[in-house]
């Protein structure tokens, strides 16, 4: 009988064995398929965009750095600010001081924002854009991210060939082109017959862009809105609520 007793004593260790294993087994690859979809897929998170109607035919928003100090997000009127750009990297090492606080309380507070990189033309293309990708999250109902190409270099054509690495590598990690915040100079040197599949984000003000496929026109530097102090960029977006939503992630 003793003998019997140690069998069955030896079965259910090995039985308890193994479920602890399968167990352990189904958390691992639990683990690791949670591990890939978060690799590869943009976050989800819980916030509602509100900033955007659905009366309007044209759309009004803002870009801030941290030149703009502490915003208070929830006191900006959506009534008048639809969405915002917010700087967050340049070169390939900057990072603006206030884009994390940014990025996260101008959600929360319901707006539909995107993220800009001030592009160094001294600096490699593809680093600067890898630069970008270490610090802007990659999240659902976004809007692309922009390349803000102010400055000129000497060499046009190897410019060229660096803006085209860097938006390549933009598009490859976040699914989406990015698009390209000029000026006159900037876009007639680089941009024109060069990127005509990209968004164009126009700086100009007293007049309208001289182009017309642009998609946004930031129109002056000088706005005024509750939860800012001091002056701000306003821009305005060539559509309606389901143009813009259309262009997100």
């Amino acid at each position: 009988m003793g003998a019997l007793n140690n069998t069955k004593e030896v079965r259910s260790r090995y039985k308890n064995r193994i479920k602890s294993n399968l167990f352990f087994l189904i958390l691992i690859i639990i683990i690791i398929a949670t591990t890939i979809f978060l690799a590869i897929e943009p976050t989800i998170k819980n916030w509602t965009i509100t900033s955007v109607p659905d009366n309007k035919e044209t759309l009004e928003g803002i870009d801030v750095s941290n030149h703009q100090g502490s915003i208070n997000w929830k006191a900006i009127d959506q009534n008048l600010i639809n969405f915002a750009f917010i700087k967050a990297t340049e070169g390939i090492n900057f990072v603006d001081k206030s884009f994390s606080k940014n990025w996260n309380e101008s959600q929360d507070a319901g707006f539909l924002v995107g993220a800009y990189h001030y592009y160094n033309v001294n600096d490699d293309g593809k680093t600067q854009a890898e630069h970008y990708i270490s610090i802007v999250p990659k999240e659902k109902h976004t809007l692309p991210p922009v390349i803000d190409i102010e400055e000129t270099g000497e060499d046009q054509a190897k410019l060229i060939v660096e803006l085209r690495q860097c938006a390549d590598t933009l598009e490859a990690y976040y699914g989406i082109k990015p698009i390209f915040y000029v000026n006159n100079r900037t876009y007639e040197l680089y941009i024109r017959d060069n990127f005509e599949d990209y968004l164009i984000w126009y700086a100009i003000y007293n007049n309208p862009p001289p182009i017309e496929n642009w998609t946004f026109w930031q129109f002056t530097d000088s706005g005024s809105v509750n939860g800012i102090d001091g002056p701000v960029d306003f821009n305005n977006f060539q559509g309606d609520k389901e143009d813009i939503m259309l262009i997100t992630n």
